[in-house]
């Protein structure tokens, strides 16, 4: 990584939007219009397409031909997958900002302008993610916000803000890649990403390693809740209880098990890899940083593995073990004592 990262002064970034898509027919096309609706229009438009079987491409085809931006569309030869296929467009874009979007949400119109205004006014910022609503498959809103979905509350907002970046995307990433936009200087950092990382939480890990990150509490997104989106907000409380009643308590806790120790062998993994990126990685500079927190990676990790093999125990063994790693899901857990509380029960 280059060790001195230049920021354009004036008033006319150009910003870039990085779109994926894989079968994703049903919901794009509201977010194309959304993206037609921007106070603030992109400067182009770059679509990398994972293999879709549906119809996909010939409606992208169809909005290129009359989009008022320049629209690149790639299709992939293999499926690259979701974090590889995102890191083929950020490579691809040639704004001086680049935008992420996935293919089933919604764009508020102010969302390109504001990011312009907040890049432009911070200049020492290179990252920024913001907050947004929920909305179901008839893109109605639903309780909550995106920021509170993933246990991203008040408190932890002033402790990102104040300092403490790096501790609060240890402990899980609030990132979401269709609410975050970053400067194009940053877009090579994604070569070494391990394969476990995704590509939004990757480089928000390196932006607040550099204190570059900014959470922008405004709701400019509409983030769409269904059951086929490859990274999503937690089940909601109506699903559980849809699932008891049609499977059984003793099911929902099997797969709800089943689903957690998935979870902690993919934190697991994760970290173990960013371990080994921050001994081999070419920045001196950033390589520091990365070993500066070197306990806290493998402690994430270690927590990761001991909480999968907890699992596996039955309540009565698992309870005490448990009890005694309070402190341990209070910094490490997503969601702190309440993954010890269902850590517990499962």
């Amino acid at each position: 990584m280059s060790q001195t990262r230049c920021s354009p002064s004036n008033q006319s970034l150009r910003i870039s939007v990085a779109l994926c898509t894989y079968n994703g027919a049903r919901y794009l096309n509201q977010q194309l219009q959304s993206f037609i609706a921007q106070h603030r229009l992109p400067d182009e438009l770059v679509l990398c397409d994972d293999g879709s079987v549906d119809s996909t491409l010939s409606l992208v085809e169809e909005f290129a031909r009359h989009a008022p931006f320049p629209v690149r569309i790639l299709r992939n030869a293999e499926n690259l997958g979701y974090s590889r296929n995102f890191a083929k467009a950020i490579s691809l874009c040639s704004g001086d900002v680049i935008a992420l979007s996935d293919q089933d949400d919604v764009w508020y119109p102010q969302k390109l302008s504001r990011l312009g205004e907040l890049f432009n006014t911070y200049s020492q910022v290179d990252g920024i993610f913001s907050n947004g609503d929920l909305i179901d498959i008839s893109s109605n809103k639903i309780s909550g916000d995106l920021w509170t979905s993933f246990s991203f509350l008040p408190v932890n907002q002033v402790r990102l803000r104040s300092g403490h970046a790096v501790e609060e995307l240890l402990r899980r990433n609030v990132v979401t890649g269709m609410a975050f936009a970053f400067r194009r200087v940053w877009k090579d950092e994604l070569q070494l990403m391990p394969a476990s990382w995704p590509h939004d939480a990757w480089l928000a890990l390196l932006l607040a390693l550099e204190g570059k990150l900014l959470a922008c509490p405004e709701h400019l997104v509409a983030y769409r809740v269904h059951e086929n989106q490859k990274i999503g907000v937690p089940i909601t409380s109506a699903q559980k209880r849809r699932y008891i009643q049609h499977h059984g308590l003793g099911n929902y806790l099997a797969l709800s098990r089943k689903r957690n120790q998935e979870e902690y062998r993919g934190y697991a993994e994760q970290f173990e890899d960013l371990l080994r990126v921050a001994t081999a990685y070419p920045s001196e500079d950033l390589q520091k940083r990365l070993l500066q927190i070197r306990d806290q990676i493998e402690a994430k990790a270690d927590h990761a593995r001991t909480s999968e093999g907890l699992l596996n125990l039955s309540r009565l063994r698992r309870l005490p073990q448990v009890l005694r790693r309070r402190k341990h899901y209070e910094r490490y857990s997503p969601t702190g004592v309440q993954a010890m509380i269902r850590d517990m029960f499962l």
